[in-house]
This record gives C-alpha cells, sequence and structure tokens, in this order.
C-alpha cells in the first residue's frame, strides 16, 4: 500500500492519525475545522501528501500542541512518540479528575444516608446519574460527541448541574440527609471552580501560537 512513499513519510502519517485518535477526533471533525475533505485528511494519514505549513498551523492548535511536536522527528525515543501520540490538555485531565472526585462522593453520601432516607431510588440519586453523565461525556468517546469541553452541550449541562446540586442543598430540594445537603454543597463548588478552569485554560490555549 505503501509502495513508492518514503519512510519518514509513512512514520509522520502514522503520527498525525494516532495524534487525532487519541484526542477521539474522527478524520470527518478534523476536515470539518480544516475545512478540507475528509479523503484529503485520509491521504496525510496514508502518507500520500502531506499537509502544508498553514494546515500543520491549525492541526497543532487544534491538537492543542506546538507544530514542532507535530512535524518533529519520527525516529524520536519512545517516550516523546508517546507525549506526541497521547496529548491531553490541563482542562480535560482536571475536568476528568473532579468529575471522579463529584461521582465518589455523591455515591458515598448516598449511601451513608440514614435508614430514614435510604428507601430505593429516591430523588438525590438523579445528582449521580446526571455527575456520571457528564463523566461519560469527557471520556475518549464522549468527545466524539461534544468535541471539545467548551461545547454548548457540555458546559450547559454541567451549569446546570451545579445549580441545582447548590440549590437542593439550601433548600433540601431533593429530601436530603444534612450529611448529603454538605456534600452537595461541595460538589457544586467542585463544579464551578471546574467550569471557570475550563474556560480559562482553553481561552489560553486557543490564544497560543503553535
Amino acid at each position: 500500500m505503501f509502495r513508492g512513499i518514503k519512510m519518514n513519510d509513512i512514520h509522520f502519517a502514522q503520527k498525525l492519525k494516532k495524534t487525532r485518535s487519541d484526542l477521539a477526533i474522527t478524520q470527518q471533525q478534523l476536515a470539518d475545522q480544516l475545512h478540507v475533505s475528509r479523503k484529503t485528511v485520509s491521504g496525510w494519514e496514508t502518507g500520500r501528501n502531506r499537509p502544508d505549513i498553514d494546515m500543520l498551523r491549525q492541526m497543532a492548535k487544534i491538537y492543542h500542541i506546538s507544530i514542532d511536536e507535530l512535524v518533529s522527528d519520527a525516529k524520536a525515543s519512545e517516550h516523546q512518540q508517546i507525549s506526541i501520540a497521547k496529548p491531553i490538555s490541563p482542562a480535560l485531565r482536571i475536568t476528568r479528575t473532579s468529575l471522579d472526585i463529584i461521582l465518589a462522593m455523591l455515591i458515598t453520601g448516598r449511601f451513608t444516608q440514614s435508614p430514614t432516607y435510604y428507601q430505593g431510588f429516591i430523588p438525590v440519586d438523579w445528582l449521580f446519574v446526571f455527575a456520571l453523565g457528564l463523566r461519560l461525556f469527557v471520556s475518549r468517546w464522549g468527545l466524539k460527541v461534544i468535541h471539545s469541553l467548551r461545547s454548548p452541550i457540555f458546559l450547559s449541562v454541567y451549569s446546570l448541574f451545579v445549580v441545582i446540586s447548590l440549590y437542593s442543598a439550601f433548600t433540601n430540594l431533593l429530601d436530603m440527609g444534612l450529611n448529603l445537603q454538605y456534600i452537595s454543597t461541595v460538589v457544586g463548588v467542585i463544579g464551578i471552580v471546574n467550569i471557570i478552569t475550563i474556560l480559562i485554560l482553553q481561552k489560553m490555549a486557543s490564544n497560543r501560537k503553535p
């Protein structure tokens, strides 16, 4: 399949494909952001042709890495190749950690409820379901749907979750015990801090010159 293609071109093409795949971005999604056809992206990733410098700059910006990292020698050390192939933005790392903490707090609080409240599926369980959905959004597969943490879908759902958590904590809207009211307050605060962090870090990443 690669007859007539230089080995360096093959390594470069493989790097482009792996970098895109590890960020859970499809060829069509990348093509749409670059305003080219999916066939063009496929050509880059099979080594049939190479993107020009303008395309490389745009791709580096989308991947949140420098252009030097994107076009660096394909024969770099294995450690460097892994770092380039699997770039995880600080915003994504922080968001995944925050949602893991939120889920752990909610499930712990739920099962340490007073027996008076622990009766089957209670209203507060919807907070856990809500948080689980948010965590799935920032998984490798979920990112294929929302594309970015700045997605209106993700930020809107996350903001609604924070509002419900804080409102229910202060009004006991979901018929919670005192322990879960405290937990919901902390969960809401974590969510607010996380959303602000997402906006700040991704704004910085967008403004960064590759």
